[in-house]
């Protein structure tokens, strides 16, 4: 039975696996990924569903190669039936360490003329082009054929962009972590670009995570597709997103449109911020003082906000739950005392932790 990988963030490895649970699916996570066995039927199609992953690959074929010839050999002897039709060609990208071959263009270009060895095609001529990745680590290499395409945080529906955006898989993987489900009310006071908000709105109503866009797997000749039509669920509870930026508040709200869903947008500082129910859950991504070139994120206007959002969470949201990032300690406390961490990850290429408390 083929293996699956599912590329996440390490640190949120738990997080992507707790989602294959509730799909049914037994996993096993190694740093950065995680891993489970499922036909190509059952398996491909979930790119189109899961939230969390970064990429979703099924591996093809795994074995040394110390030489380019080898690692010819080992793509020659795939079965590439299921994934390329007549007409179909490969586009390849390489990933190398600890390797004798280091060179990820020459890879490249020896893995797809294999490819065209081992299926007797010409080049394209109008079909497909399928994603194949070749990682070779200490001379072992693993082949896979991504069956999203491009990466799955390129949900379709984010187009305007806010200043440090929260890839969207990652939103999911917080909205997962903090065990929300649509069940209760939901505040993002710093929401940027609006991603936090209406992930939350699609995860909430039940619809797919994007909007528009193709999967590569839906051109495999081995995987029946279905289009999806889900209309969703009704919304049954408050989701609003706020930031202090006009800027950001229309870029937030554009998205929205794209993505086919509504959220109560406002233009407000996080000082003015009141819940708009009894209980719920606070989520966010604030912004971090090393963004802007601090050393240590202990810039005093990042303290003030942490602050401030941490006042206002004590004063007006008793009985709510926040889950919120911050790069370090000295901000988390900021906001609550008894403030835990999760988990950490890197958010931009800035390690940050996610911090969680009860009100």
């Amino acid at each position: 039975m083929p293996t699956f990988l599912a590329a996440i963030a390490p640190g949120l490895e738990p997080v992507v696996q707790r989602e294959l649970a509730d799909h049914g699916i037994r996993s096993h996570a190694e740093p950065g990924q995680v891993r489970c066995e499922l036909t190509l039927q059952q398996g491909a199609p979930l790119a189109a569903v899961l939230r969390t992953p970064g990429r979703w690959q099924v591996e093809v074929a795994r074995g040394p190669a110390r030489s380019l010839e080898q690692l010819a050999v080992l793509v020659r002897r795939v079965d590439w039936s299921p994934f390329l039709r007549p007409g179909d060609a490969v586009t390849v990208k390489a990933t190398t360490q600890r390797s004798r071959l280091r060179f990820a263009d020459a890879i490249e270009k020896k893995t797809a003329l294999a490819v065209r060895d081992a299926t007797s095609r010409a080049r394209n001529r109008g079909g497909a082009s399928v994603p194949v990745r070749v990682h070779i680590a200490d001379d072992e290499a693993v082949l896979s054929v991504d069956c999203g395409g491009e990466l799955l945080h390129r949900r379709g529906w984010r187009q305007a962009t806010a200043k440090a955006p929260i890839r969207e898989n990652l939103a999911a993987a917080l909205l997962v972590m903090a065990g929300w489900n649509g069940d209760e009310a939901l505040v993002d006071p710093f929401c940027g670009a609006g991603t936090l908000p209406i992930e939350a709105v699609r995860l909430a109503r039940g619809l797919p995570p994007g909007v528009g866009r193709d999967y590569a797997f839906t051109t495999f000749p081995a995987v029946r597709h279905k289009e999806s039509r889900a209309h969703g669920q009704p919304l049954l509870v408050p989701i609003v997103g706020s930031d202090r930026n006009p800027g950001a508040v229309a870029a937030a709200s554009d998205n929205a449109a794209r993505a086919r869903v509504r959220v109560d947008w406002r233009q407000l500082d996080v000082a003015d911020i009141e819940p708009p129910a009894p209980t719920g859950l606070v989520i966010s991504n604030p912004p971090y003082g090393v963004r802007v070139g601090e050393r240590d994120g202990g810039h005093a206007d990042m303290a003030g906000i942490y602050a401030s959002f941490g006042r206002v969470l004590r004063e007006r949201f008793e009985g709510w739950r926040a889950l919120f990032l911050a790069p370090h300690e000295r901000l988390a406390l900021r906001v609550h005392r008894d403030a835990a961490q999760l988990t950490a990850f890197k958010n931009g290429g800035i390690r940050v932790g996610v911090w969680a408390v009860e009100l």
